[in-house]
């Protein structure tokens, strides 16, 4: 099992994180014959910067010291960094694109709720009118199903804008913060 040993702190005034990977294979996907400033990083790399990045303070920027074997040569350390970059522009545009499809969806979620609240209160006006109607057996089964629906859409779009809003913009500012940071490459002997 190739382990990624990862620590994180603060220091002068910045998050700071330590991954040490055992082998380059580890770091960049070796089977991308893509130039090395522009290979994409492993799933496990890439989720290891993700996970360490977002354990420190948010507010604070990183630093991001990548230990790698130094033999054999993995090449220029500047192309490693760009490597990194590269891959999470990559990954942050993909972010930006489910970002519009997820507000698409926003905005349909509250035109249903919306719906539902003008037949709801088309409901609750049919029955102020009406008081026996809401005791009959159509009364009791559409006051169920508007309150069903109302229940749903509202509870979905409050989990849309609450929730999920706020996990795609801390996403987003975590994405352009790894791309801003300061990333510094450490070669180590193999046997270290």
């Amino acid at each position: 099992m190739k382990v990624i040993d990862a620590t994180y702190g603060e220091e002068n005034g910045r998050t700071r994180v330590n991954l040490k990977f055992k082998t380059m294979d580890q770091l960049l996907d070796p089977d991308d014959p893509s130039p090395l400033s522009q290979k994409e990083l492993t799933q496990e790399a890439e989720d290891a910067i993700l996970i360490n990045a977002f354990a420190g303070k948010f507010v604070k920027p990183i630093t991001l010291e990548i230990h790698i074997p130094g033999v054999p040569d993995p090449g220029p350390v500047e192309e490693i960094i760009e490597a990194i970059r590269h891959h999470f522009r990559y990954v942050l545009t993909g972010h930006v694109r489910d970002t519009a499809i997820f507000i698409r969806e926003r905005r349909t979620a509250l035109a249903l709720t919306g719906f539902n609240l003008l037949l709801a209160l088309i409901y609750v006006g049919y029955t102020y009118q009406h008081p026996n109607w809401q005791i009959t057996i159509a009364g009791m089964f559409i006051g169920g199903l508007v309150i069903i629906m109302n229940w749903a859409t509202v509870w979905d779009t409050y989990e849309f804008f609450i929730f999920d809003g706020r996990e795609k913009s801390q996403r987003k500012k975590l994405l352009n913060k790894i791309i801003d940071a300061e990333i510094n490459v450490i070669l180590y002997p193999k046997d270290g």
